[in-house]
């Protein structure tokens, strides 16, 4: 357990507006700000959505779920954090939707959003810098203060930034206090030791961050279409129940009206390979091929 506090925090509240994207518009916001370390709290709504899970098995996040068309945001939190010198933030999210079978939820880490309207509290710490290190026990990112080991990679400049600034003032100041020849012999030796020893440890930050596994952290926001899976008034081809009308999906099973007898199915998606969608010209409804996993 680690625990972090925060003496000096100021109050951001920050309104998004239609059309803006998430996580970039509040990452511009929070630089203009120069908010690098707090703790968000929001709500309002969506156009659109992209959700994943981590997945504690294979240590990576799970395919992206595409919320397609409005949402309400129930509850949005995450945190702001230093990660390789940029600003980085981690959003998890419940969102509310209506369909066709009453309300659903769905929540995950907020991969991306398309905002209709959105209100947030930002807690910025001026005094606690964070930063995101990777844990190789999880393989999460998680946050750090930059004093501790976790964070090393970050850490070591400002506590090497002391002696660099004091030699500057030690080289102008010594000659008027001593003019004598020996003082001024001596006085540069604190600097060239300080330098010694500034080197090997910025060498050491470098290495450190070359192999940090970035890509682990943060889910990768596919922006293919074939990434989309079916909703509520797609059509649908299963390999086995054939024609069918989706009538209700929550991201994980979605239920089907077979075009045939009119029967209703309801399967697992983690069951199926969901193959790209094309779109009927006629209609403009998406149709998608449901086929078996191997």
């Amino acid at each position: 357990m680690n625990v972090l506090e925060a003496r000096r925090a100021r109050h951001l509240i920050i309104r998004l507006d239609r059309g803006e994207e998430l996580p970039a518009a509040l990452v511009r916001a929070l630089d203009e700000a120069e908010a690098r370390a707090g703790w968000i709290e929001g709500t309002g709504s969506l156009e659109k959505a992209e959700i994943a899970l981590f997945d504690q098995a294979s240590r990576t996040y799970a395919k992206t779920r595409v919320l397609e068309g409005p949402c309400d945001v129930v509850a949005l939190s995450g945190s702001v954090a230093l990660q390789q010198g940029e600003t980085s933030l981690r959003l998890s999210a419940t969102l509310a939707r209506e369909s066709g079978v009453g309300l659903q939820l769905a929540a995950g880490e907020l991969v991306w959003a398309r905002v209709y309207g959105l209100e947030l509290r930002v807690t910025a710490f001026d005094d606690l810098p964070l930063v995101r290190a990777f844990d190789d026990r999880t393989g999460l990112m998680q946050l750090a203060a930059q004093s501790t080991g976790i964070a090393a990679t970050v850490s070591e400049p400002p506590r090497m930034a002391p002696p660099a600034q004091a030699a500057e003032p030690t080289r102008t100041a010594a000659p008027p206090a001593q003019a004598a020849e020996p003082p001024r012999a001596m006085a540069p030796e604190p600097p060239r030791a300080a330098a010694s020893v500034a080197e090997p440890a910025r060498a050491a930050t470098t290495s450190v961050m070359e192999p940090t596994p970035l890509p682990l952290h943060r889910p990768v926001r596919p922006r293919q279409e074939e990434e989309s899976y079916p909703e509520v008034g797609d059509s649908v081809t299963h390999f086995h129940f054939g024609e069918c009308t989706v009538i209700s999906s929550d991201g994980e099973r979605i239920r089907l009206r077979q075009e045939r007898d009119g029967r209703v199915r309801e399967v697992s998606l983690t069951m199926l390979r969901i193959e790209p969608h094309t779109v009927d010209p006629a209609t403009g409804r998406k149709q998608f091929r449901l086929a078996r996993k191997n």
